[in-house]
Order: structure tokens, then C-alpha cells, then sequence
């Protein structure tokens, strides 16, 4: 006969399953831990490893072609940092590590940006102010032509005139008579529209303080490697521009905007082109570094509106942002101008109104500074592995 055991031992028994079935689940979870740090270890040493010891995985052509390409980009100090050496010295040697003696290790940084963005926002609605919106649009088309995508454009605009009735011409805006090129054309993409188009939601987009519920299409994702280009139309006075005849945007609030975008690292170098009424006035408050502008008009002057239509009744365009979009019209994407074949290319006469430029904040020659830089977008790098007998390409 089997004994019976004591009611008073099983709760014990039980108690004792149940601290092992923990245990066990205990060592599983640890072990299933281990393994994902593991492999997370060994993804790491992946991608750190061609960086650290490059020559064991490319070429010497292969080797010397890369490192160019990182010292003319300014990723010098980050490519140093992994491989564990002075930051300031990489830009003297080789990334396989040998020494250029002819080179100071307190080379600066040159070049830096890898991205390129650009803000372009035309703050008047109504249709009387359809010049507005045709500087706004064919800045968009220059850029999105020079090789921005729209990923990287964010467009405001305070008024739809493509779909406005007084419109002759439904889902079109043009910028002059005389070429019937539609501005608006069909892979539009305006990422603020109507009364969405606010000083509130501008200094947001330039600082990042957005809503965790913006969609990517409404973010500015710049980064400390990023070339911005931020142009600013409507109708404006000394130091303020108005949005929508119900507010207004200071010098104050545009200049500590961009501090702020520079505290958070959210530009490399940022170009500010504004063109409105006694538009010069709008970059004078503006302090942080690396910021080069330009406006149409000094204090005290207008910005005249260039051509009219009969069939519209309104003004086609603004002479100065006309100036610079005929400008650049022969330009591509391998332009070699530069920013100071622009400036220096402002005709006063043509324009009626004596545009102004500041360089006191941007410590690079404007000679330097190509037009894409701003404009147009940059080239990825492709690295592909090749015989030793054909030369290494980048593109």
C-alpha cells in the first residue's frame, strides 16, 4: 500500500515546481539575451572592422581613393576617432595610417556637407499675390532640377493659385507670358499648405520641435553635415515679413531660429535668400556662423513685381528671384559657377533695386563655393570591388 502523503506537504511540493519552472525560464531568457548581444557584437565588429583596418579589406588604390573623398568631406575626425588616433592629425596621413610630414595636424576641416536641403516658403495668400507663388515654385523647379529630390525640399505655400477660379488656366501658374512653362506641373509635392503656412510652424520645421505626429514629409531631418538653402518670399518691411496678412516674422525670430538650428547641429553651412521689401534688413540680425545671405532689396526700397498677364490680371513674378532663376537657368548639376559669380552677376538696373549680400559670418572664399553646393543635390559613392588592373571609380 502506497502511503498517503500529508495535505499539508503538497502546497510544498507545488512550491517548489513552481521556483524551478521559474528558474528555468530564467536561464532560457539570460541565454536568449546572450545571444542577441552576440550577434549585436558581431554586427558591430562588421561594419567597424573595414574602418579600423581598412587595408586588409580594400586595396592600396582602392585605400588612397576613399580617404580623399573623406578629407574633402570633413569626416577626417570621425574616421580618426574609430581608428583610436589624434582627430586632428587624420587629415596628414593615409586612411591605411602613414604619415604626410609636409602636413600640419592642425589642418581644419574642408568641405563637410554630404546632404543638401532647402526650405522654400511663400508666405502671402490671395490671388492678387500670385508673383508670389511663381517665385516660390520656380526656385523649387531650380533645385528639384540641379538634383534635389522632394524628399529633401520642404515647400510652404499660403494660397493655391493652380486652383483658384479666378484662373484662367486650371492647375497651372506660370512665371511669364512670354514662355508658357507651367510651374506647378504634375509631381508637385507641397508639404504645407493653406494655414498651415505660420511663423509658428516655420520656426518648428527650422528648429525641429515638432510633434511626434508630424509625418516625415513635414520634418526638416538636416544634420550637422547638411547644406541648407532657405528662400523666403511675400511682402515684408524693415526687419519683418508678413504671413498671410495676420502675422509677422521678425529679423529676431529668423536669426534665433538658426541659432537654434546651430546649437542642435541641424546645418553645416545655411544660405538665406529672402526676396520682399526692404528684404537686406531681414539678415541683419543674424548671428550665427556659417550663414551666408542675400536679399533683393536695401532699406527703405521696394521689390518690384516683373510682367503682367492680360488673360490673368495679376503679376507674373518678382524681378529679383526672375534675375536669379534666368541665371541659373543654363546651369546643371556639374556646374562649376559659384556663389560669387551670382552675387556678382546682380544687375541693379534689371532688377530696380540694389540686392545685398553678407559674407561677415561664412569663413568660406565665395570663390570656393559652388552654386550646387545650395542648388542642387549630392553625389552618393558607390564603392565596388575591381581587378587591380582597372582603375578604382567613385561616382
Amino acid at each position: 500500500m502506497v502511503p498517503s502523503v500529508p495535505e499539508e506537504s503538497r502546497p510544498k511540493d507545488r512550491s517548489r515546481r513552481t521556483r524551478s519552472t521559474k528558474a528555468s525560464r530564467s536561464r532560457t531568457s539570460r541565454h536568449a539575451l546572450r545571444l542577441v548581444l552576440l550577434s549585436l557584437l558581431v554586427a558591430l565588429v562588421a561594419i567597424v572592422a573595414p574602418l579600423v583596418y581598412p587595408e586588409a579589406f580594400l586595396t592600396e588604390a582602392q585605400v588612397g581613393q576613399v580617404t580623399t573623398f573623406f578629407e574633402s568631406a570633413g569626416l577626417g575626425e570621425t574616421l580618426a576617432q574609430l581608428q583610436g588616433r589624434e582627430s586632428s592629425g587624420l587629415s596628414g596621413r593615409s586612411w591605411a595610417g602613414q604619415w604626410d610630414d609636409s602636413t600640419s595636424s592642425q589642418t581644419t576641416v574642408r568641405g563637410g556637407h554630404t546632404n543638401n536641403w532647402a526650405v522654400l516658403v511663400c508666405t502671402s495668400k490671395f490671388w492678387f499675390n500670385y508673383r508670389h507663388i511663381a517665385n516660390t515654385l520656380g526656385m523649387y523647379r531650380t533645385v528639384k532640377r540641379l538634383g534635389i529630390p522632394d524628399s529633401n525640399i520642404i515647400l510652404m505655400l499660403a494660397d493655391d493659385a493652380a486652383c483658384n477660379p479666378r484662373n484662367k488656366f486650371p492647375g497651372n501658374v506660370w512665371a511669364s507670358t512670354a514662355n508658357r512653362l507651367d510651374l506647378y506641373g504634375h509631381n508637385i509635392e507641397v508639404d504645407y499648405r493653406g494655414y498651415e503656412v505660420s511663423v509658428e510652424n516655420l520656426i518648428r520645421l527650422l528648429t525641429g520641435r515638432l510633434p511626434p505626429t508630424t509625418p516625415k514629409s513635414k520634418r526638416l531631418e538636416s544634420d550637422a553635415r547638411s547644406n541648407v538653402f532657405l528662400y523666403m518670399t511675400g511682402h515684408g518691411g524693415d526687419e519683418f515679413l508678413k504671413f498671410q496678412d495676420y502675422e509677422e516674422i521678425s529679423a529676431v525670430d529668423i536669426a534665433d531660429a538658426i541659432e537654434q538650428m546651430w546649437q542642435k547641429k541641424r546645418y553645416h553651412q545655411l544660405f538665406f535668400m529672402v526676396d520682399t521689401c526692404q528684404a537686406n534688413t531681414l539678415y541683419t540680425r543674424i548671428y550665427s556662423p556659417n550663414v551666408l545671405a542675400t536679399g533683393s532689396s536695401a532699406k527703405g526700397q521696394n521689390s518690384y513685381s516683373h510682367g503682367a498677364d492680360d488673360d490673368l490680371g495679376v503679376a507674373m513674378i518678382d524681378r529679383f528671384t526672375n534675375f536669379v532663376l534666368e541665371w541659373m537657368e543654363d546651369k546643371n548639376k556639374t556646374s562649376d559657377a559659384t556663389m560669387q559669380d551670382l552675387f556678382a552677376a546682380y544687375d541693379p538696373s534689371r532688377i530696380e533695386s540694389d540686392p545685398g549680400v553678407r559674407t561677415d559670418l561664412f569663413p568660406w572664399p565665395l570663390t570656393d563655393v559652388k552654386i550646387t553646393d545650395f542648388f542642387g543635390g549630392v553625389a552618393q559613392v558607390d564603392l565596388t570591388h575591381q581587378s587591380t588592373d582597372t582603375p578604382f571609380l567613385m561616382s
